[in-house]
């Protein structure tokens, strides 16, 4: 699954890493704690802020490092124990996959004496997915806000729909972005289409620009265009 979410009496869920690669793998899994930008980008947290509600604490798994050849797959358990007086609401961090290079941990000083040194690059790929812990009675509403139309900023450009997506409640919100235009004879075309947007607590809103793709000899000077959030 793309995130786990634990509400109602859910306490376990798994989710499977598979090596689609063909040499063997060593991925190591960790929990961390994220917040969202106003423009939907994720930045780690160091200090957390007083409305900000982590489930770190409360989430077990295991295993915590696999090591996968290639078209293997391993399931990863998630268990969840939780505090005592807890405030009802929404918790959640994220559960961070990395893949670790057989390099990784060489120490360069080991071959500074060495009279022919090449130094290489080898990016850490990596993956986190939402882990969200509801407590009690939770609740949201979405609205739209600020909803303004882009022309093409020159020749041969995509025209674009910029919005804010206002969020109520003690609850995150998920779903599905569509944007059809709607000419005056009541046909429509969809110019738009995006899954999985997300609001997580405590933002209460985010910002969200999307690229309008136009059918060919479709004119939008004249019609509506709706947007629907699912």
């Amino acid at each position: 699954p793309t995130r786990l979410v634990f509400d109602g009496n859910t306490r376990s869920a798994q989710v499977s890493v598979i090596n689609t690669g063909d040499e063997t793998g060593t991925y190591r899994i960790k929990l961390v704690n994220k917040r969202m930008t106003f423009e939907g980008k994720f930045e780690d947290v160091e200090t957390a802020k007083p409305e900000e509600k982590f489930a770190d604490k409360m989430i077990r798994y295991s295993p915590r490092q696999v090591v996968l050849e290639p078209g293997k797959s391993q399931v990863v358990r998630f268990m969840l124990r939780k505090r005592a007086g807890m405030e009802a609401g929404e918790y959640r961090s994220h559960i961070l996959f990395k893949a670790i290079p057989k390099e990784a941990g060489v120490d360069v000083k080991s071959i500074a004496k060495s009279e022919n040194i090449s130094i290489s690059l080898t990016p850490i790929i990596s993956i986190s997915i939402p882990v969200i812990v509801r407590h009690g009675k939770t609740n949201a509403s979405v609205a739209f806000s600020s909803v303004k139309y882009n022309p093409p900023p020159k020749q041969g450009a995509l025209p674009s729909l910029y919005m804010e997506i206002k969020r109520d409640g003690n609850q995150s919100v998920y779903g599905d972005m569509l944007v059809e235009y709607v000419a005056e004879n009541g046909v429509s075309n969809v110019i738009a289409q995006i899954n999985g947007i997300a609001v997580y607590t405590p933002n209460d809103k985010r910002a969200l620009t999307l690229a309008l793709k136009v059918p060919d000899g479709l004119k939008m000077n004249s019609g509506v265009i709706r947007v629907f959030y699912r």
